[in-house]
C-alpha cells in the first residue's frame, strides 16, 4: 500500500496543472464513474478542465450520476494526448490495460484499491484498505485540497462508495466506509433516492436477460460452485445491452452453501469473458490472474482463450481445487 505521501502527489499535480482528462476501466461500474466524476467536480471547483471518457457504455441507471451525460463513450484518446494533459487519472484499473487506451507513455496517475496493481503510472496511489475509489478520492480532498463538497459531488462519491460495498452488505464495509457515508450523506448525498435508482430502475431488457441467464444456473455436486452463462444470442432474444449484465453473476453466490459463483460470457468462439464472485476465505484474484485478469480476492474477472463450453470445463476444475483446497 503506498503512503498518505501518495494522495498528497496526487493532490499537488492536480493544483499544479490545468488541463486533466480522466478514465476508468472497461465496462464502468458505479465506482469506476463515481469516483471519476466526484474527482471531476473537485478539479472543475478549483477553476481547471477536467474531461472524463470511458472506452465502454455502461448501465442507464448511472446515467443518474451528476455530469454522467458528459462523460465521452469512445475508442480513443484525445488527439493532443499525451502533450496537451498534465495528467490523466485512471481510477480503479489495477493494469494499464484495464482502461482500453493506450495511456502509456503519459503522465498517467494511477488511483485504485485492488490487490495486485501493477503501479504503471507516473504517481501511483494504492490503498488496499480502502472501501472504494471514491472513498480514495475523498481522503485527497479531506486532507490535501480541503474544499467543501456540494449535494452533486457527494451523490457521485456516494455511488461509488455504495457499489463496491454492495449497499454497505460486503466485508470491505468498514468503519471507514460509514465514516465516509456519513460525510457525504451531510454534505448532500440521499441515499435512498441512489438506492431506487441503482438498484430499482431496471430495464425490461434487463430483466429478461437475467430471466435467460439464470435457466442456465448449475450448482456443482458438492454445493460450492455456481455457474451461470450469457451466451451472446440472450442480447437479441431479451432486447438488452451488453450494459445490462450488471449483477447477475451476484445471483449464484445468494445461493445457500455456494462459495463460488461464476458468469461465463461468450465472446466469440475463441474466448469467453469470466466474472467471479466468492464468499469469505475463497481468493478469486488468484484464479483471475491465471489468465491475465485481477480484482479483488472476493470479485475479480479475466478472459480465458476458450469457447463458453470448454471455458466453462476448465474453470469448474480449477474452483474446484481452490475451494475444496
Amino acid at each position: 500500500m503506498t503512503t498518505p505521501d501518495t494522495a498528497r502527489e496526487v493532490a499537488e499535480r492536480i493544483r499544479s496543472g490545468n488541463n486533466f482528462l480522466i478514465t476508468s476501466h472497461r465496462n464502468p461500474d458505479g465506482d469506476a464513474l463515481g469516483s471519476g466524476l466526484g474527482l471531476q467536480r473537485l478539479i472543475r471547483r478549483l477553476g481547471k478542465n477536467a474531461a472524463m471518457q470511458v472506452r465502454d457504455g455502461f448501465n442507464r441507471a448511472l446515467f443518474h450520476i451528476p455530469g454522467a451525460n458528459e462523460v465521452a463513450i469512445t475508442d480513443t484518446l484525445p488527439p493532443d494526448y499525451p502533450n496537451g494533459y498534465d495528467a490523466i487519472f485512471t481510477m480503479e484499473c489495477p493494469e494499464v490495460e484495464r482502461t482500453g487506451y493506450a495511456v502509456l507513455p503519459g503522465p498517467v496517475v494511477n488511483i485504485d484499491h485492488h490487490l495486485g496493481n501493477t503501479m504503471y503510472g507516473e504517481v501511483n496511489y494504492l490503498d488496499l484498505e480502502a472501501p472504494s475509489v471514491g472513498e480514495m478520492v475523498m481522503q485527497i480532498n479531506r486532507n490535501h485540497l480541503r474544499l467543501p463538497l456540494d449535494a452533486e459531488t457527494a451523490t457521485a462519491l456516494y455511488v461509488s462508495l455504495a457499489s463496491d460495498t454492495g449497499f454497505f452488505r460486503y466485508h470491505n464495509t468498514t468503519l471507514r466506509a460509514f465514516q465516509a457515508a456519513e460525510e457525504l450523506v451531510r454534505a448532500g448525498a440521499v441515499p435512498g433516492d441512489i438506492s431506487l435508482w441503482i438498484n430499482e430502475s431496471n430495464s425490461r431488457g434487463s430483466i429478461k436477460l437475467l430471466g435467460l441467464c439464470l435457466t442456465t444456473l448449475e450448482v456443482t455436486p458438492d454445493g460450492k460452485i455456481a455457474t451461470i452463462e450469457l451466451s451472446k444470442r440472450f442480447f437479441a432474444d431479451a432486447g438488452a445491452t451488453p450494459e445490462d449484465t450488471e449483477g447477475i453473476v451476484n445471483y449464484g453466490r445468494t445461493i445457500d452453501g455456494v462459495l463460488v459463483s461464476a458468469l461465463l460470457k461468450e465472446v466469440d468462439g475463441e474466448s469467453t469473458r469470466v466474472s467471479l464472485r466468492s464468499k469469505p476465505g475463497v481468493d478469486v484474484q488468484a484464479v483471475a490472474s491465471m489468465f491475465g485478469g485481477g480484482g479483488h480476492k472476493a470479485a475479480s474477472g479475466c478472459t480465458m482463450p476458450f469457447a463458453l463450453a470448454e471455458a466453462k470445463r476448465k474453470l469448474i476444475s480449477i474452483l474446484d481445487g481452490v475451494v475444496n483446497s
